[in-house]
């Protein structure tokens, strides 16, 4: 198998393993399955490659939290400087982005509908990933969706303990929820990190490369 980048391995192999090794705990004929101690390296990379599947189906209900997070902070960060609801750069930045994107937006960010203003952050990180300056930003979005799956995997395992085990498992449930919502203060900090960034990347590019870029 091809290396994982650090993405795939902080968002979706270290989630999908925790939420296997939880399954196990609660259930022994998982645990003898996927994690037997006596495991040759085959049975370890099929173990990986379970961790990967589990991942992203971990990741699924991450998309759900994620989606319920954001909506209760007023959108996603990277939409703040357009729609004003939460602060993340100050007046100049937001003046210095419309300066640099005065091409695409002559009206400003303001007269950008939501949608739209989405294309034009995915064509910033473009701009970013060409100029080579993507290094905190990507690491910002691995620990984001490092602590989306983990958020997502705890709360499976606590569903899943709460199911089997019932009122035995109650402290169990209590501490996997309180460990889920830790995950998700840390998935809200790191996905404002990841915005922040992202912007500030792009107004640190020289505006020589930018234009060349945006020419050819």
């Amino acid at each position: 198998m091809r290396q994982f980048d650090f993405y795939e391995f902080a968002g979706v192999v270290v989630p999908g393993t925790l939420a296997l090794f939880g399954v196990a705990v609660v259930l022994p004929s998982v645990r003898e399955v996927v994690f037997d101690q006596d495991m040759t390296l085959g049975d370890a990379a099929v173990s990986v490659i379970l961790a990967y599947g589990a991942g992203h189906l971990i990741q699924g209900l991450g998309n759900a939290i994620e989606l319920l997070l954001w909506v209760a902070c007023g959108g996603w960060p990277s939409d703040w400087p357009r729609s004003g609801r939460r602060h993340l750069l100050s007046s100049e930045q937001i003046s210095l982005i419309e300066q640099r994107l005065l091409k695409a937006l002559p009206n400003g960010i303001r007269a950008l509908n939501q949608k739209d203003w989405r294309s034009i952050v995915r064509q910033i990180y473009a701009s970013v990933s060409s100029a080579g300056c993507t290094h905190r930003v990507d690491v910002f979005n691995g620990n984001y969706g490092l602590n989306r799956g983990m958020a997502a995997a705890l709360l499976t395992i606590a569903v899943v303990a709460c199911v089997l085990q019932g009122r035995e498992a109650m402290g169990s449930v209590v501490l996997l929820v309180a460990g889920a919502v830790v995950a998700v203060y840390r998935m809200h900090r790191f996905g404002v990190h990841y915005a922040r960034e992202l912007f500030v990347q792009f107004m640190s590019i020289p505006k020589d490369h930018k234009e060349s870029d945006q020419d050819g």
